[in-house]
């Protein structure tokens, strides 16, 4: 830098140039205090960054949410097989032995069809013999009650023929 001389001892040359300097010098902190002023310019540079940083934490959050969806998909992937096996060796129990359970079935039910019907029998010789006549009414009128409570007999007696075999075995 030059050193400062007193405006006489100075040329036009230098006057001029230090002139421009300061006029420049000037011209940029009005524009810093002009920039400083506007709030509104202000507000839309905040708005910017703020959106900018948004948009990071956006992509971002969606980056995170793909890789654990990526995750969770090999992982499902890993346990199909182990799934698709434990199913098929479910079917292979259930073909295994659902034709025996039938056949249980069908055998207690078979079994239980001479009582079920001597049940019947001696209900309906009772009731001729001691249901009052209003009893007798609502039992001619409804036979769907007499069937109700055979069907209730059936499951009794299945219930009772299969925890007496568990009782055996």
């Amino acid at each position: 830098m030059t050193e400062a001389k007193p405006a006489a001892d100075k040329s036009p040359e230098e006057l001029r140039a230090e002139l421009s300097a300061k006029r420049a010098e000037l011209g940029d902190t009005v524009e810093e205090l002009a920039h400083r002023v506007d709030v509104p310019a202000q507000v839309k540079e905040k708005k910017a960054e703020t959106v900018a940083k948004l948009q990071d934490a956006k992509a971002e959050a969606i980056q995170r949410v793909q890789e654990s969806t990526a995750k969770v998909k090999a992982a499902i992937a890993d346990k199909a097989p182990v799934v698709t096996q434990k199913v098929d060796q479910a079917k292979a129990v259930y073909a295994e032995k659902a034709p025996v359970v039938q056949q249980q079935v069908n055998k207690a039910v078979a079994d239980a069809k001479p009582v079920v019907q001597e049940k019947v029998a001696q209900a309906k010789a009772v009731y001729v013999e001691k249901a009052p006549p209003a009893v007798q009414r609502t039992l001619d009128q409804r036979p769907g009650l007499v069937v109700g409570v055979a069907a209730a007999l059936v499951v009794l007696l299945i219930g009772l023929a299969r925890t007496t075999r568990k009782k055996k075995a």
